[in-house]
C-alpha cells in the first residue's frame, strides 16, 4: 500500500471515493496521485499511473481495503455512540498524568524530585 503525505501550501480538495497516494502538495498532485475507487475496481491486471503500479484485481483490493478501513475505524472508536461501539480511543478518557519537572535552579538543578505513588 503506498504511503501518503499531504502538506499543501494552499487549500486543496481531495475528492471523495478516491484512492490517493504519494506526496500531495498541490492541486496538480491531486490530479496525478488519485484514482476513483470505481475506476480502480475495473482493473483486471496492471495499472500504471506515474510512478505507481497496481497489479491484480482492483475489485478485490477495494473490497479488502474498505473492510480494513472499517475495522480501523471501529477499533479506534469512530462509531462510538451512547456507550456502544467503544474503541481504544474511549479507553483513556479517565486517565490522569503526573508530570514531574526537574529542579530549575539551585544545587539540585537538573535533578528530579522523588515521588511516591500509593494507589
Amino acid at each position: 500500500m503506498p504511503h501518503t503525505i499531504i502538506d499543501p501550501k494552499i487549500p486543496i480538495k481531495i475528492p471523495s471515493d478516491h484512492l490517493i497516494w504519494g506526496f500531495i502538495g498541490s492541486k496538480d498532485d491531486i490530479k496525478n496521485h488519485t484514482i476513483a475507487l470505481d475506476d480502480l475496481a475495473e482493473v483486471r491486471e496492471v495499472l500504471k499511473i506515474g510512478k505507481m503500479t497496481f497489479s491484480g484485481l482492483g475489485s478485490v483490493f477495494i473490497e479488502g481495503f474498505k473492510k480494513r478501513l472499517d475495522q480501523i475505524l471501529l477499533l479506534n472508536g469512530a462509531f462510538f455512540n451512547d456507550g456502544e461501539n467503544r474503541g481504544h480511543a474511549q479507553d483513556d478518557q479517565n486517565i490522569s498524568f503526573n508530570l514531574i519537572q526537574p529542579y530549575r535552579t539551585g544545587e539540585r538543578k537538573g535533578l528530579y524530585p522523588s515521588i511516591r505513588i500509593k494507589p
